[in-house]
């Protein structure tokens, strides 16, 4: 039996380092050096974009109560504020999360990261080479800057899921928030953090087991569902359907692409099923932008479609061409807000409105 010092399954072993050395465990903590990370507002920016509107509003209410209520509770127990906080996530699905995260790391976080934090990160991975990242985020939003930042690994705050769906509560070990006088004088480029500063920190003296399973690959998994299934009948077999057949040649108009279900939709499209047919985008103007421009600042902007530049490069606008028209309308306008010579073009040619 291996050691845990030395096992290659152990995550708390490194990498060997350019010298050919094998590094014990370095911790580096984000939060001061890497970036200044407030406990509410990525959990915010979940809610503001969830599924429905009343649901956003719910969301949202549920998240300004715990906010009103956490200075009491961070002072009482700050692991347990944090649980509280995270409730307002129950029910949002794990790849919503995961989309999210990477949207919010993306336009928000990206452009915030502490220079100095950056640069010394990387000399010393360049020097002694791999480190763990330590959170008080969720590793939704921890993955995208480990990857960004070439980290094989993170230790971050976890949300357990049933079904795919978020309950709403934190797997240990929790991450807390770091101290108010830790705000005010910790913000240094050096993030490195001990073994045992993390365990008094987390409450685990005398517990390694509980670190060693909190530190992750910073790649997304693979998400595997499984639902249980009853079968009444087995000698009854409904044919079989296949959504790639039945949209072969079909020509989809998509309303609501500008938000997150709308662009899942057009990615899992053009992706996966190359066999539709013409899709037909119906989108809003916005002021002075137009609906081509507010798609084409999408497409820029959004990392939904980050596949899609890998896969196509410089012809990624050619391909759009050919597979998408970009139309300006209004869903809560009669006729949707067509012009009618448009509309009477998509009645000979429209085959599924989504």
């Amino acid at each position: 039996m291996e050691q845990a010092g030395t096992s290659p399954m152990n995550p708390l072993n490194h990498p060997l380092a350019p010298n050919g050395k094998a590094n014990p465990p370095v911790f580096w903590r984000v939060e001061g050096s890497l970036l200044h990370l407030s406990a509410v507002r990525p959990i915010a920016f979940f809610t503001w974009n969830a599924q429905s509107f009343s649901e956003r509003w719910a969301r949202r209410g549920s998240l300004g109560l715990l906010t009103l209520l956490r200075p009491f509770l961070y002072a009482t127990n700050r692991v347990f504020a944090t649980r509280v906080l995270h409730t307002s996530l129950r029910g949002v699905s794990q790849d919503r999360l995961d989309l999210l995260g990477e949207e919010y790391f993306h336009y928000i976080l990206k452009p915030r990261l502490r220079r100095q934090g950056v640069e010394k990160l990387q000399e010393w991975m360049s020097a002694h080479g791999q480190v763990v990242l330590v959170s008080q985020g969720l590793d939704h939003v921890m993955r995208p800057l480990a990857e960004d930042l070439g980290v094989e690994r993170l230790a971050a705050n976890r949300l357990e899921f049933r079904d795919g769906l978020a309950t709403g509560r934190l797997l240990d070990p929790v991450i807390p928030p770091r101290g108010a006088l830790a705000r005010l004088i910790g913000r240094r480029a050096d993030g490195r953090v001990s073994q045992q500063w993390l365990y008094r920190e987390l409450n685990i003296q005398g517990q390694p087991e509980i670190l060693h399973n909190a530190i992750h690959p910073a790649p997304r998994p693979p998400l595997h569902r499984s639902r249980p299934l009853t079968l009444f009948d087995s000698q009854k077999r409904a044919p079989r359907l296949s959504v790639r057949e039945s949209l072969a040649g079909k020509h989809i108009l998509l309303i609501g692409v500008t938000g997150f279900i709308g662009k899942v939709w057009l990615i899992h499209l053009l992706s996966d099923l190359p066999e539709v047919g013409r899709i037909y985008l119906l989108i809003r103007r916005q002021g002075p932008h137009t609906a081509l421009r507010r798609f084409e600042k999408i497409v820029a902007e959004s990392p939904a479609f980050d596949e899609l530049y890998e896969r196509h490069g410089d012809h990624l606008a050619q391909f759009l061409s050919e597979r998408i028209e970009v139309m300006e309308g209004d869903v809560s306008k009669p006729g949707l807000g067509i012009e009618p010579e448009i509309q009477a073009r998509l009645r000979q040619k429209l085959d599924v409105i989504v």
